[in-house]
């Protein structure tokens, strides 16, 4: 075992790809079905020919810029592994500041009555899930257009028990969205400009789900749909929380001004110190 961690880990790294040893030992564990743990406890195992040839396929593919994600089927999000596909976007750790600001404007009013969240383009599910994991008294909605990518998030929110406690609607951001009102609705959209797709880097330029990334000619499209036509759906007092580029600030933070129903704006930085949340609450004469 441990001399084919070298070779992944040199072939990796000929290939470019950042933290080659780290990424051959979770594709090494991948392969062998242990945890990466077991990788270092192990390392004198001898590793049969069947168990060499998955495990250098695996690294192929990782050469090839696919996804470690798509690879293995899974991710992990808040210390829980989730189910991925080709879909869906592959969840990202800037995500966990939406659901840590959630929580945060959530504390501020305390209240036994259920809250109601709304977690608009739910991909995986991994809002949906770890807020109904973390909050006890919860209802949320979660939606998409698609029903492949609700069976996914279903299958995520099966696996952690919590399927009872998320609606799962396909519909097209706010149109036909159930009426609630909502204490809190939460989304992280698409927001990158149209003219950058191409610049990306290739693990996601051409592995991931363009819809899941496109948005629009200035990356605010889908902004500019959910910022006015939250206002009809959540409580006075209601939360809107958003996850935004890193250079999208100052527009974002401008849509919500413009609606004059909205206040307490805040901007929440990520582990990197860059913008990645937006939040607001509806006035409560809104």
């Amino acid at each position: 075992m441990k001399a084919f961690l070298e070779w992944s880990t040199d072939y990796l790294n000929q290939a470019g790809i950042d933290s080659p040893r780290m990424e051959a030992e979770v594709l090494l564990a991948g392969a062998l079905r242990l945890c990466r743990e077991e990788i270092y406890r192990r390392s004198e195992r001898i590793l049969s020919e069947d168990e060499k040839s998955i495990s250098r396929d695996l690294v192929e593919r990782r050469v090839r810029r696919e996804p470690i994600a798509h690879i293995l089927g899974n991710k992990e999000f808040w210390s829980l592994n989730f189910k991925t596909t080709p879909d869906v976007l592959i969840p990202r750790p800037e995500t966990e500041i939406l659901i840590e600001t959630l929580f945060s404007l959530n504390d501020e009013t305390p209240t036994d009555q259920l809250l109601h969240l709304l977690d608009i383009g739910t991909g995986s599910g991994v809002i949906a899930v770890v807020v109904a994991l973390e909050i006890a008294n919860c209802q949320v909605t979660a939606t998409d257009n698609s029903p492949e990518i609700l069976a996914l998030a279903r299958t995520n929110a099966e696996t952690y028990g919590v399927s009872q406690k998320i609606n799962f609607v396909q519909c097209d951001m706010l149109t036909g969205v159930p009426e609630a009102p909502y204490d809190f609705i939460v989304s992280n959209p698409p927001y990158i400009e149209t003219i950058r797709l191409n610049d990306l880097m290739p693990d996601v330029r051409d592995f991931e789900p363009r819809c899941a990334l496109d948005g629009g000619a200035d990356g605010l499209d889908f902004y500019r749909c959910i910022v006015p036509g939250a206002l009809d759906y959540l409580k006075d007092g209601g939360g809107l929380i958003l996850e935004i580029g890193e250079t999208q600030t100052e527009a974002v933070s401008r849509l919500l001004y413009v609606e004059d129903e909205y206040e307490a704006i805040k901007v929440t930085q990520d582990g990197g110190g860059y913008d990645r949340v937006v939040s607001a609450r509806k006035r409560a004469n809104g």
